[in-house]
């Protein structure tokens, strides 16, 4: 897949990925204790967890492209209906997410949806045409951390589940958006 293209929110969606990262409060290194008679054990920090979906990304890479050979992600996922559907499940969710609503703040989250769902077409195999921002042009005065990325993933992984997508798929568009890490997280 190709997703060198962006538009402003689109980082957040990128995050998305993060319904694997757990909830914010979890990535954000709380801890929690093993059990009752033991020492607390500290949950992995945000820069952890994602280092830990990039080694994921990596060696899941030939079971995607063996998947991508026979059916693109876009096709698999219902085309632009299945894609616009969890795009804008995924931008409600953002400005409702407490760690990171106050960056859709003033934002037109329709024109935000319909951009974000052309990206997503295609960089999954469909036909169209994304004309947004860059990754990193977009997400230059956002300052986001990985614990921002994870969030903001943690609401893409709930669209991508409420929508009833396989373990496939989301796997699939988890690992393009943690490709894309390093050109939003800036902090």
């Amino acid at each position: 897949m190709d997703f060198k293209a962006s538009t402003t929110g689109l980082l957040l969606l990128m995050v998305a990925f993060a319904g694997c990262g757990g909830s914010a409060e979890e990535t954000a290194g709380q801890s929690t204790p093993a059990s009752s008679e033991s020492t607390t054990k500290l949950e992995p920090s945000p820069d952890e967890n994602v280092a830990g979906l990039e080694q994921m990304c990596a060696e899941a890479q030939p079971a995607m492209e063996a998947r991508q050979a026979t059916a693109t992600l876009f096709q698999r996922v219902g085309g632009r209906d299945g894609l616009q559907a969890v795009v804008a499940d995924t931008v409600r969710r953002y400005v409702e997410n407490e760690q990171i609503k106050h960056l859709m703040e003033g934002v037109d989250t329709e024109h935000l949806a319909a951009q974000v769902t052309d990206f997503l077409v295609v960089g999954t195999g469909g036909e169209g045409e994304y004309h947004g921002r860059d990754m990193t042009t977009a997400h230059a005065n956002m300052n986001l951390t990985n614990a921002d990325f994870l969030a903001a993933g943690s609401d893409l992984g709930a669209a991508m589940d409420s929508a009833r997508w396989g373990e496939d798929e989301k796997q699939e568009l988890l690992c393009a958006f943690v490709a894309l890490r390093e050109q939003v997280v800036t902090r």
